[in-house]
């Protein structure tokens, strides 16, 4: 979509070539470039057990060597078979997992690096991500106006509670549910809603990059359709940058 290239992937681990996006002009630099990224998780038995049974130390490859180039406003999906390291690759995108070994660069930067500096807050404003399961990634005992308030709140964004409702109000709308929502808890909501949701939650601190891990994963086809048209609108009106990942080539 948009001039993205599609990544495959299988086996234990996960690897990828560096495309050419199809596109772009050649004296662009990308707003998104992973190089050699690779995350090893120990999934040994305690230290202790080991010991007594005289075994080794175990260490899964979730990713292993992924790298590619995202453009300004495109597109790049990610695909692959379950269990073969997607989602592991946008948590290290988003700096929830730190990399083994590469490197990921946002906009010339060096993500992980800024990171871990006192300006980390500013470049996670520009980096946000959209998870699969909209049943799980939405406070239950909160109401949707906190929910989207709350990346608003945590980088002080909009400080007034007139400008803070104003807001929240644009991000429901932009994403096709109504202002009389924010009253509402996340169980009052179909799944294809929830997600919804869980987009104007990512676009509250007005974020160039959106990290999409199989958004459209639990719902039901019509749904996706739905879910998959917003987000298609909102990139052409805001220029977005999408990682689209997805174990389903029909997505």
């Amino acid at each position: 979509d948009r001039g993205g290239v599609l990544v495959a992937c299988g086996g234990a681990g996960m690897n990828a070539i560096n495309p050419t996006m199809v596109s772009a002009p050649d004296d662009t630099a990308p707003l998104v470039r992973a190089t050699d990224l690779a995350k090893t998780f120990d999934v040994s038995a305690p230290w202790l057990n080991r010991v007594i049974e005289r075994q080794p130390r175990l260490l899964l490859h979730a990713v292993d060597g992924v790298s590619f180039d995202i453009q300004r406003g495109q597109t790049l999906a990610l695909v692959g078979e379950s269990g073969c390291g997607k989602s592991t690759v946008a948590r290290l995108l988003v700096g929830l997992y730190a990399p083994t070994r590469g490197g990921f660069q946002f906009d010339g930067q060096d993500a992980h690096a800024v990171f871990k500096t006192a300006d980390g807050n500013k470049l996670r404003r520009r980096i946000q991500m959209i998870f699969q399961d909209p049943y799980a990634s939405l406070n239950p005992r909160w109401r949707v106006d906190d929910i989207i308030a709350e990346p608003l709140r945590e980088h002080a964004i909009v400080t007034s509670p007139e400008a803070l409702r104003d807001r929240v109000d644009a991000l429901l709308h932009s994403v096709g549910l109504s202002p009389q929502d924010r009253i509402k808890y996340p169980h009052q909501f179909s799944g294809g809603q929830r997600q919804r949701i869980s987009i104007a939650r990512a676009l509250a601190t007005s974020p160039e990059f959106l990290v999409c891990d199989e958004p459209t994963s639990a719902l039901d086809v019509s749904v996706q359709a739905q879910v998959l048209n917003i987000m298609k609108d909102l990139q052409r009106e805001q220029g977005l940058t999408y990682l689209f990942i997805s174990h389903n080539l029909a997505v």
